[in-house]
């Protein structure tokens, strides 16, 4: 089957949307697939190649206007020939390039999230409409979208996953010196590391490790000074996809301390677990809750609360055996449910499914 991906962004670029989108390409190419990829470079032009056996085609941008890049040669790019076109939404400029294709293609959509602008939810309508099916992560994410109302008949659920085969080979955590509390991710204000940094004031025998960047690391860095934590927080900025499983390694448990439901899923939980680490995450109504299993696999606690995050971080730190516990059950989760190869053969089948209905 001929696959074409219109995607944002993608590898070596950091982030949820970017990786799903990595591992279904990769996923079916591995497959026998011949899987194409449409992306924006921001930086260095247009340049093909391939990646793991999914040919790319990365598009300049010329600019941007709010969050949607300019990059005229999209649309020319997305015209390659394909059985099955699928989009990942939000994506605008995909979503043009979308309807100026010939209909005989098959469309099928990824929702991630909603659109923010109103012209943006004009377009991204009128690819909802057209697609033959439509997929989200989880049955929250069906719930909590406005975009995917009158769409529900042919939307389905198939939950992200990972490629296991990066963590299931990360070490157990040392057992001496001090337990460490990981952080991996985006460094945006409703990741909620501001509430992290305040928690972990009121833990003073945990130490923490920072791995990612973003717009909101100059105030958390303010912040860790303010709150006299700085001599305990391991700034590791933008790292790797080679170089994260080493920070997992030195890591005891993960936490997701976000704060809104912008945090629609949380693949960095999958990690974790596949690591065989617990994990904290926030008692968001998202997907998130359909990854952790609280008193399992790890702990909730409610979001923007530091005093309950430090009792959670502090219950795990003082109990070793409780953590190899839940780290164990979060590994067999993990395996179970929410892998690379599980994920692409639904899609697959959804793939199947989009092309026989024509």
């Amino acid at each position: 089957m001929k696959i074409l991906h219109l995607a944002k962004y993608y590898w070596p670029r950091s982030g949820g949307m970017e990786r799903v989108v990595q591992d279904l390409a990769e996923g079916a190419a591995e497959l026998g697939h011949d899987v194409h990829v449409v992306a924006v470079e921001k930086l260095l032009g247009q340049r093909g190649g391939q990646r793991r056996g999914a040919t790319m085609r990365r598009v300049l941008s010329v600019g941007a206007l709010g969050q949607q890049e300019l990059a005229p040669g999209y649309l020319a790019a997305a015209w390659r020939g394909a059985d099955v076109v699928h989009l990942h939404h939000p994506h605008p400029l995909a979503d043009v390039a979308t309807m100026l294709r010939l209909r005989r293609t098959r469309l099928v959509i990824t929702h991630h999230g909603d659109a923010g602008h109103s012209l943006d939810r004009f377009w991204a309508r009128r690819s909802l409409k057209r697609a033959a099916r439509i997929v989200v992560p989880s049955k929250a994410h069906l719930a909590l979208s406005g975009e995917l109302r009158d769409f529900e008949e042919k939307t389905e659920v198939v939950p992200f996953g990972i490629d296991e085969r990066r963590w299931t080979g990360v070490p157990a955590p040392p057992d001496r010196g001090p337990v460490r509390a990981l952080f991996l991710g985006r460094l945006l204000k409703w990741k909620g590391v501001d509430v992290l940094l305040r928690a972990l004031a009121l833990a003073p025998d945990l130490r923490l490790d920072i791995v990612g960047d973003g717009p909101d690391e100059p105030r958390l860095r303010t912040m860790a000074q303010a709150v006299a934590v700085s001599d305990r927080v391991r700034w590791y900025g933008h790292h790797s996809d080679e170089d994260v499983p080493r920070r997992m390694a030195e890591a005891h448990f993960l936490v997701l301390p976000s704060v809104t439901i912008e945090e629609m899923f949380g693949l960095v939980l999958l990690e974790a677990m596949a690591s065989g680490r617990p994990v904290i995450s926030t008692e968001l109504p998202s997907g998130v809750r359909e990854v952790n299993v609280p008193g399992v696999v790890g702990l909730e606690v409610p979001p923007r609360d530091p005093a309950a995050l430090a009792a959670a971080m502090t219950a795990l730190a003082e109990d070793p055996a409780r953590r190899r516990a839940m780290g164990a059950a979060g590994r067999e989760r993990a395996l179970a449910h929410f892998t690379r190869r599980t994920m692409v053969e639904r899609y697959l089948e959804i793939y199947r499914q989009a092309v026989g209905g024509k």
